[in-house]
């Protein structure tokens, strides 16, 4: 199986070196959109365009399964692109984020404080 990975920079190579190193027998492509970079202060339709763009290059390019590394993406655009593109477009394959996964272990550790980085659009997404 290949996995897409993308974010609108060169962040989520982080996210892809974490991922290779726990499962290494998948095979990998990755997708930094530096040219339109940054999306978070991006409006929520450009920041749905630009991902739609993304996860239909991954997907022609033989990837099964996307993880959306970038955050404004994930706030943003996440829902819409499960619930909607990928019925019509793409109804066996399946795009994940990484906002949730990170408050999953942030709740499973028991962290009492967190700092938050990111775009504007990511940081308004949270309210």
């Amino acid at each position: 199986m290949k996995i897409g990975i993308f974010d609108s920079g060169l962040g989520g190579l982080i996210v892809l070196k974490a991922i290779k190193k726990k499962l290494p027998q998948y095979d990998y492509a990755y997708l930094g959109d530096t040219k339109r970079l940054p999306y978070g202060n991006r409006t929520p339709e450009a920041v749905y365009k630009y991902a739609t763009e993304c996860v239909d290059y991954l997907f022609r390019n033989g990837c099964e399964l996307i993880i959306v590394a970038c955050n404004t993406v994930s706030s943003e655009a996440l829902r819409k692109l499960q619930q909607v593109y990928l019925p019509k477009k793409y109804p066996n394959r399946r795009i994940l984020g990484v906002i949730v996964p990170t408050l999953e272990e942030v709740r499973q550790k028991k962290l009492s404080h967190i700092a938050i980085i990111g775009t504007t659009g990511t940081l308004q997404s949270l309210h």
